[in-house]
Parts: structure tokens; C-alpha cells; sequence
């Protein structure tokens, strides 16, 4: 496997000519003196910080990774801390998120490989005008799709104090996504759902349980591509 690295000011730019990834890292300057060893998905030793970054680009659980000049720790993390408190601070460490570069997701979008995730993170409004210019509303499936948008939206109180808003709705002969196709991974609130609603919403301080509510409530939400 030919490996290119070129660097660009703040920016890294990782190149694996295996036709399937292509990876740019970019600088975080504002958390520069933080970092956060607490759920990584990788902590290893580097010599520089190119090879943290082609480390996290053959994780595909990478999506951001703190680097410290002077001990050479490399952590990766399956989170791009945008709505997740960075707890820890010492000297010489830099903080890099990923961004896709294959064409698979759009510009400004993140991508969890792990579960092939295209997803931008986007402001609370009423649910009512919730509204994905690219992309759609974020569907959750699966147990480890719930578990990473609990993990990704942690801390996201601090910002948008809200519950989560998702795909979901009542057709009358089950629930389904917005495409028609049928919904078959759940994680209701012990007493829900209590009425026909086109509005799912995860609730934070229940544990992310889900509730059928009605669009007229505040939301944040995320949207997937495609």
C-alpha cells in the first residue's frame, strides 16, 4: 500500500492509495492543552504525528485524535467532541477531527466508518421545521447506532437543551422510516408509544429512551447522508 502524506499548514492530508479511503485531519486550535484518554478507541505510541494519523485513518472507528508533541501518546476517539466536554489538560497536546474526502459524505458532514455514517450535527428548532437540505433525518436501527449518538451527544445539554429528534413514524401498520421501509430496532420508554405521532425523539435524561411526541416541541437533531 503507497502511502502520501502532505501536510497543509494545520491541516493533514492522508492519502491511502487502496481506492477505498481517503482521509483529511484538520486542527483544532482551540483545543489545543486538552485532551481526553476516558472511552478512546486506541492509545498507541508515535513517533510523529503523521503516523497518528494514519493510524486513526486505518481505524475505522476514527473520527478525531488528541496527539501530545512530547510524549508522543496518540489517542484516538470515536467522537469528534463537537457536544462532549473535553475533561483533561496538559502540555503539548493538539486535537484533530476528521473529515471525509472519498465523496462519500458531503462537505461539513462527519463519518464514522464503523458503521459507514455520514452525519452533521444541526441547531434545536420546533420539530415541525426540522429540515435536511443534504441528506435526511438521522435513522436509528441498531443498538450500536443508539449507542454512538448517546455517546457523540453527551454533553449536548450545554448547548441545546433539548431531547433528540429521529426518523420515525405511525403508519398505521407499524412504524416505519421515512422511506416506506419498516422499523425494527426500538428502545420506548416503558410507557410509550402512547399515541400516532410523526415525531420520535430520544430523551436525554432518561437514559435516551424514546418517546412519541408531537411536532410542536423543541428539538436538536442530526442529519445522515443519504
Amino acid at each position: 500500500m503507497n502511502l502520501k502524506i502532505v501536510f497543509f499548514h494545520l491541516n493533514l492530508l492522508i492519502k491511502i492509495y487502496s481506492g477505498t479511503i481517503v482521509i483529511s485531519a484538520h486542527h483544532k486550535p482551540d483545543a489545543d492543552g486538552k485532551f481526553e484518554d476516558q472511552n478512546n478507541d486506541e492509545i498507541i505510541v508515535s513517533i510523529s504525528i503523521a503516523e497518528c494519523d494514519m493510524r486513526c485513518s486505518l481505524n475505522p472507528r476514527c473520527v478525531s485524535f488528541f496527539y501530545n508533541s512530547l510524549t508522543k501518546l496518540c489517542i484516538v476517539h470515536s467522537n469528534p467532541f463537537t457536544y462532549t466536554v473535553i475533561t483533561k489538560s496538559g502540555t503539548g497536546w493538539r486535537f484533530y477531527v476528521t473529515r471525509d474526502r472519498t465523496g462519500r459524505c458531503p462537505d461539513n458532514f462527519f463519518l464514522y466508518r464503523q458503521l459507514d455514517f455520514c452525519y452533521q450535527f444541526m441547531p434545536s428548532l420546533m420539530a415541525a421545521y426540522i429540515s435536511c437540505p443534504l441528506g435526511t433525518l438521522q435513522r436509528i436501527d441498531t443498538e450500536e447506532k443508539q449507542n454512538y449518538t448517546m455517546k457523540i451527544t453527551a454533553n449536548i445539554e450545554l448547548v441545546y437543551d433539548d431531547a433528540i429528534c429521529m426518523q420515525g413514524k405511525n403508519t398505521g401498520e407499524g412504524w416505519k422510516f421515512l422511506d416506506g421501509t419498516p422499523m425494527t430496532y426500538f428502545n420506548w420508554n416503558w410507557n410509550h408509544p402512547k399515541f400516532d405521532s410523526n415525531q420520535l425523539r430520544m430523551i436525554r435524561n432518561k437514559n435516551y429512551v424514546w418517546f412519541a411526541t408531537a411536532d410542536n416541541k423543541y428539538c436538536s437533531y442530526l442529519c445522515e447522508y443519504p
